[in-house]
């Protein structure tokens, strides 16, 4: 991307997230690239670190906590493009991440048992560790770790921790393939 488009679209990052920024629990970084379909809602704590490119081309990027202790971390670099983030204890989006038009959550609005169906499900700790790249209409569900430099594929389903440098994909989501990372084990330009 040219240098003025990048100063353009910090530029309305910071402008869009005006209202944001002055909320005492929400914490966003610098250099913040954004064009106001970032929505942020609930009475917990929200923590985007700096250059995070929250730039979605269709759908609106949603992160709501839903009770005070809750936590939403957005690591350093990370790419929202139309993510829904829920959490009621914690979700925590590593650094050099991008989040397609998925849904992670940390509890679910029921619980597995029938007979408190009408009450929420416990929240677990969510955690997607660096680089990692989460297609569109994929569910991350509660308690999940997905492991640095994996990639989720389109429409899956993730019930259980994904390991390190795989593809995953399906419902349930299940290891495709293992990634080639090469000899450093990141697969990144620095």
């Amino acid at each position: 991307m040219m240098q003025w488009k990048h100063s353009a679209a910090r530029a309305l990052g910071w402008l869009t997230s005006v209202p944001y920024r002055l909320r005492r629990r929400v914490d966003i970084g610098p250099r913040l690239m954004g064009n106001g379909r970032l929505r942020i809602s609930g009475p917990g704590r929200v923590v985007i670190e700096a250059d995070v490119n929250a730039w979605s081309h269709a759908e609106v990027n949603h992160l709501v906590t839903t009770r005070p202790e809750a936590v939403i971390r957005i690591g350093r670099r990370a790419r929202l493009n139309g993510c829904t983030i829920i959490a009621a204890e914690v979700v925590d989006v590593g650094a050099d991440c991008v989040l397609g038009s998925c849904e992670i959550r940390d509890h679910l609005p029921y619980s597995e048992s029938p007979a408190d169906r009408r009450r929420p499900g416990r929240a677990q700790a969510v955690v997607i560790e660096d680089n990692v790249w989460i297609g569109g209409q994929v569910c991350v569900l509660p308690g999940v770790r997905i492991g640095r430099d994996t990639v989720v594929g389109i429409h899956a389903v993730v019930f259980d921790d994904i390991p390190p440098g795989v593809i995953a994909g399906g419902n349930p989501a299940r290891v495709l393939r293992r990634l080639d990372l090469g000899e450093s084990g990141d697969n990144r330009e620095q």
